[in-house]
Formats: C-alpha cells, sequence, structure tokens
C-alpha cells in the first residue's frame, strides 16, 4: 500500500531535523522545497509539492520537473486543492504540470475532488478528462481523491461512498487510457481512523497531509497499514 505525506508548509528547520533523526519508514514524503535534500538519500523516497509547467527558465520562484528529477525526487503533487484554491490553478495549468512531470519519469500524484454541495461525479469527471487532456502514458501517473470538504476537517465520507467514488474514477480511466491506475484517498487521514480507512477494496494508498508532519503518528499509520 503507498503512504504518502504531503507535509504541506508546516515544518521548521529544527522540526525537519527532528524528523528525519526519528522516522525512516518506507513511505513517500513531500516536504517544502527547501528542506528537499535533508529528506534525500534516506529509506523513504522523496516527492515535491508542485512542479512549474514550464521547462528550465526565467520563471522566478518555480521548480521544473527537470530539476527535481536531477535532484533526486521521484514524486510529484499537482493539482492540490489548496493549490487550486489559493494559487488560483486552472485544470489547462494543471495539465501542463502532469505533462512536465510525465516527460521527466516523475510519478505525478494528480489530486482531485468537490467541494461541499457540488455535483460530485461532474467535478470529478471534468477534472479527470481536463487535465489529462492530451496524454498517453499514464504509467507513472497517481490519483489521490481529496474531497475538499474532508481537508483538515476531521470529517471523512464513509468507507462506501469511497470505494464508489474510487470505481468511478477507474471507470473514466479504463474507459480513456484502457487501463487503470493507483487511486489513493486523502482528507483528514490520521491514526484514529484509519483502521477503518484501510479496509476500504478498492484503495491503492493514502495522501496524508497535516498527520504526517508528527512522526510518532506517522509511524503508528504506517504500522498500522502493515499489519
Amino acid at each position: 500500500m503507498l503512504i504518502i505525506g504531503n507535509l504541506k508548509m508546516y515544518m521548521t528547520y529544527e522540526k525537519v531535523n527532528n524528523f528525519i533523526e526519528n522516522f525512516d519508514e518506507d513511505v513517500v514524503l513531500c516536504p517544502s522545497s527547501i528542506f528537499v535534500p535533508y529528506f534525500l538519500n534516506h529509506k523513504y523516497k522523496v516527492g515535491v509539492q508542485d512542479i512549474s509547467m514550464y521547462d528550465l527558465g526565467s520563471h522566478t520562484g518555480e521548480i521544473s520537473a527537470e530539476q527535481a528529477k536531477n535532484l533526486g525526487v521521484t514524486y510529484a503533487i499537482v493539482g492540490h486543492s489548496e493549490r487550486r484554491k489559493y494559487n488560483k490553478e486552472t485544470d489547462a495549468e494543471i495539465n501542463q504540470k502532469i505533462i512536465k512531470g510525465l516527460e521527466n519519469d516523475l510519478k505525478v500524484i494528480l489530486c482531485i475532488g468537490e467541494n461541499k454541495g457540488e455535483d460530485k461525479l461532474k467535478v470529478i469527471e471534468k477534472q479527470l478528462l481536463e487535465d489529462l487532456n492530451g496524454i498517453n502514458n499514464i504509467d507513472n501517473l497517481i490519483i489521490a481523491y481529496e474531497p475538499i470538504w474532508c481537508i483538515g476537517t476531521g470529517i471523512t465520507p464513509t468507507n462506501e461512498q469511497i470505494e464508489a467514488t474510487i470505481s468511478f474514477i477507474q471507470t473514466i480511466i479504463r474507459e480513456r487510457f484502457g487501463q487503470s491506475v493507483k487511486v489513493l484517498y486523502g482528507g483528514s487521514v490520521d491514526k484514529d481512523n484509519i483502521n477503518t480507512l484501510k479496509k476500504i477494496n478498492n484503495l491503492s494508498g493514502f495522501l496524508i497531509g497535516k498527520a504526517s508532519t508528527d512522526y510518532r503518528q506517522l509511524k503508528e499509520i504506517v504500522a498500522s497499514l502493515m499489519d
């Protein structure tokens, strides 16, 4: 089961050092970009929380897929709801980021999900079709279903609801590409609900947010999933 920790913008240098000294599990960790070098060369794999839609060039503040790959990064999160909301990222921009990530042999984690009150199936179908427009090879694509109304709220859908959504995602992917992909769940995943969530039959793993910044809690989550 694939476990990915999105460390977001929570950790300082001291906390990063403490984390690294006490955690060396077989997961994927996506720290703030300035801390990526500290996380390399451990048992875990390393990802970035975003990549640019552009190649190398005059794009101040951006991180290209080529730069990330060259440094030793193997994963990249794209289309996270916080970037869609706060950075006003469009599906067209996300599409270009996915293309750049796949071209540079990164494993791209595409985040999709609906807001409260939105038609979930329509939103997900639109995101998948627009975000993956013009892409033919999805061997390195991973999809993370993160209902936006769950992120940071402590609320999760029922296992049955998540399972049905994953089935819907896989149906669209198979119709478009003739194959399935790994689908993760994210949104208020923590040590208290992991034993329930891990029972979802068609789930490939988890994208864990704030809970992943606590190495003790993340170790507990990993142990539970390995049972």
